[in-house]
């Protein structure tokens, strides 16, 4: 159902609204680094939290143990005079270079030091939460693209305030809180409390809606519910911090209280979110939809499993971890690097062209980098020259190289999304070696198909051949349709003789100038393939046609000798005999008699051969699983033969001719190599008929093939025999180690084989 005039513009406000509350959490936090940056700065930052903030001191943490005469762990009870206990910003703001005194208590003892604030460094401050930096850029980065390309989706708007939310409260967090904005209130403390508590609980509102429409038709969806997802965090952190207002002492304990508030409202959000995957991937029965989820799952579990290890365990067993706090956010990456694989391999959002500018570019990038590195090492130790001097040669290295270098990341990135495109002759290359390869008729038009997909990385390839009334019949196909689909005719000599469809790579990839032209030339040869196969099935299929009027003649003429001439000369001969008794025994007469009668008995003699050779009598008879069991009969001895198949002589009769006659041939010769020549003790007989086929199974238990025996007389007929109806026939061991043959034999004669 479409929407309304007036639906429209409420949804694209729905859809722009995530990029503007995106742009604004960011702006905060970009203007809460530069405002902390820009402020004087003690050297210290506060571990927010319970235990850190208590009621008449803070616990503060010193990233440069250098740059301040405070140390880490130290109690700041009073900042200037001014007892943190007693309120928060009651100092006025100092400038950079003046000296405050701080009240402190450390190791029981407790000093008066004098500090001199300055402006923030940033080194050590990046330096202990580069990791988490590297999470929060990346997601983010992968969240914008995902909105540029397919704001359309609704998943993609949630992910891009998740990234946002994340980025610019994270890089707020990494710049820090000293010790100093407690005392002296201002922009700095206010915009690190708006940061962390605001826009962190907007980022979680944005995972609660990234999880309820990430697939669609979640059990919980539905636009209210995503509307609740957005506010329900920032709603809870606004009610508890009034509540935290009126439960706290003081205002310590009252920012105490906050964000310990915020880290619960971070877990809640965080198991709700794997609550709904789980809830979602019950409910979804669609097997794309679930091959997401479990990527998804997978990178998210990798996550927790990393942290788990890497942090919360050892911090619990042994007081300490394993990795430093500051480098957490690594844990979170292999979540991010989950979304990526489901946009590589499982076509998620199909931003195909962004992942391979992407790809080109980073790997130019890391090429470069760790060139440079290793120029820049080896100048120095190797060459003793200075870091300025080998730092400028390594940077015209990389100068040079970076157009080549680019050039060749961009061609692998290619060749590795895109196949042989900008390769055509390597793709013609590879066609015309499958195609020379020795292959059986069969299989060279999946060859053809296979060669195409893989040569452009495309998801489906097809081949219809011309059925000569305008129409066409699917011969080969490799992988699954997806829209939209390229077709490119196969013509030989100016004839068309099929066509081949080629599917997109995806929605946001669809095949350029590049790819017609190779699936053009691609065609050309396909073309020759398809012709010569045609030609083939054309032969296999007027051999079977002249086999199977041969034999239906064969038939009919069995039945006319059976039935008419044969009965006939017999009766001339029993009246000729009859005759001679009533003429005299030695007149001319008696003799001409019983010589009419010798030679009508040697005549009905000679139809009677030519009917036997002409059709098996037996299955006229007996119909084809009775002829072959009479035969069996004849046959067993040593070996018990075993024939199973249906007896009912209507079945058989209803059977082409050439067909039954191939059936019992090869079943009858199949037997006899058996007696003759495998040491069997036992053997068992399969005919099954098929809608479109007749099977014939003859396996037995004796001494199995011999690679170094040639093929003899008989499993030439049987080959023959097979091949004459359009048939297939293949012989190999069985799991006891004896010997299997089987025979497909086609119905209708001269029908398509297999």
């Amino acid at each position: 159902m479409s929407a309304g005039p007036g639906e429209l513009p409420a949804v694209r406000r729905s859809r722009r609204s995530p990029a503007v509350v995106a742009i604004v959490i960011v702006v905060l936090g970009v203007v809460g680094v530069a405002v902390r940056l820009d402020a004087a700065d003690d050297g210290t930052i506060l571990p927010l939290g319970w235990s850190a903030l208590r009621p008449d001191a803070v616990v503060v943490v010193v990233p440069d143990p250098g740059g301040t005469t405070l140390r880490t762990g130290d109690l700041v009870t009073s900042i200037g005079g001014h007892r943190l206990a007693d309120g928060l910003g009651t100092l006025q703001r100092p400038e950079p270079g003046a000296a405050i005194p701080y009240d402190v208590t450390r190791d029981g003892s407790a000093p008066a030091p004098v500090v001199r604030v300055e402006r923030p460094a940033i080194r050590p401050l990046a330096d202990q939460a580069w990791g988490n930096l590297a999470f929060v850029l990346a997601l983010a980065v992968l969240a914008a693209a995902l909105y540029v390309r397919r704001p359309e989706e609704p998943s993609t708007g949630p992910l891009l305030v998740l990234g946002a939310g994340l980025l610019g409260s994270t890089a707020v967090v990494v710049a820090g809180l000293p010790a100093l904005a407690l005392a002296t209130g201002g922009p700095v403390f206010w915009l690190f409390q708006l940061n962390t508590i605001g826009v962190y609980s907007v980022a979680w509102g944005g995972l609660l809606a990234f999880s309820l429409t990430f697939i669609g038709g979640h059990p919980w969806g539905g636009r209210r519910a995503v509307r609740i997802a957005y506010a329900g965090p920032l709603a809870v952190m606004l009610a508890w911090t009034a509540i935290a207002g009126l439960l706290a002492p003081n205002q310590l304990r009252w920012l105490a209280l906050v964000h310990s508030g915020q880290t619960a409202v971070a877990a809640a959000a965080l198991l709700v979110s794997v609550v709904s995957g789980v809830v979602a991937y019950r409910a979804v029965t669609d097997p794309l939809m679930r091959s997401r989820l479990r990527w998804l799952g997978g990178g998210g579990a990798a996550a927790a499993l990393v942290s788990i290890l890497g942090w919360h365990l050892p911090q619990l067993v042994t007081g300490d971890q394993l990795l430093p706090w500051g480098d957490l956010g690594l844990a979170g990456l292999p979540f991010v690097a989950a979304i990526g694989v489901a946009l590589r391999r499982q076509y998620l959002f199909d931003i195909e062209r962004l992942a391979n500018r992407s790809l080109a570019y980073a790997a130019t990038v890391a090429v470069l980098v760790a060139g440079y590195a290793i120029v820049v090492a080896l100048l120095v130790s190797g060459l003793h020259l200075s870091d300025t001097v080998a730092a400028a040669l390594a940077a015209a290295a990389a100068a040079v190289t970076l157009a080549p270098l680019r050039t060749a990341a961009q061609r692998a990135v290619d060749r590795l999304m895109y196949g042989d495109r900008h390769d055509p002759a390597g793709a013609l290359d590879r066609l015309g070696a499958r195609l020379g390869s020795a292959m059986l008729p069969a299989d060279v038009l999946p060859a053809v198909v296979q060669t195409v997909a893989s040569s452009l990385r495309v998801p489906y390839a097809a081949i219809d051949l011309a059925d000569g009334a305008g129409g066409f019949q699917l011969a080969a196909e490799y992988g699954a349709p997806t829209e939209p689909v390229h077709v490119e005719p196969l013509h030989y000599q100016r004839q068309s003789v099929g066509r081949l469809r080629v599917s997109a790579r995806g929605r946001d990839d669809p095949l350029d100038a590049a790819d017609v032209a190779l699936l053009g030339s691609l065609a050309r040869q396909a073309g020759l393939a398809v012709q010569a196969v045609r030609l083939h099935d054309d032969l296999v299929r007027s051999r079977a046609d002249v086999v199977a009027s041969r034999e239906d003649e064969r038939r009919r003429l069995r039945r006319d000798l059976h039935d008419g001439l044969g009965p006939t000369l017999a009766a001339i001969g029993l009246k000729a005999e009859l005759a001679a008794r009533d003429v005299p025994a030695g007149s001319a007469a008696h003799a001409l008699l019983a010589e009419i009668s010798a030679e009508a008995t040697a005549s009905v003699t000679d139809v009677r051969r030519l009917v036997e050779a002409l059709r098996p009598p037996a299955l006229d008879e007996l119909g084809l699983v009775g002829a072959v069991r009479s035969r069996a009969a004849a046959l067993a001895g040593a070996v018990a033969i075993e024939v199973r198949g249906e007896d009912d002589g209507s079945a058989s009769a209803s059977l082409p001719a050439a067909v039954e006659t191939a059936a019992y041939r090869i079943a009858v010769e199949a037997m006899t190599n058996v007696v003759r020549h495998s040491g069997a003790t036992s053997c068992t007989v399969l005919i099954a008929r098929r809608p479109d086929s007749v099977e014939v199974t003859v396996a037995d238990d004796g001494r199995g093939l011999d690679p170094a025996r040639p093929d003899g007389v008989g499993l030439r007929s049987i080959r023959e025999r097979a091949a004459e109806v359009g048939g297939e026939w293949s012989i190999g061991s069985t799991a006891g180690g004896g010997t299997l043959v089987h025979a497909h034999l086609p119905l209708p004669p001269g029908g398509r084989t297999r």
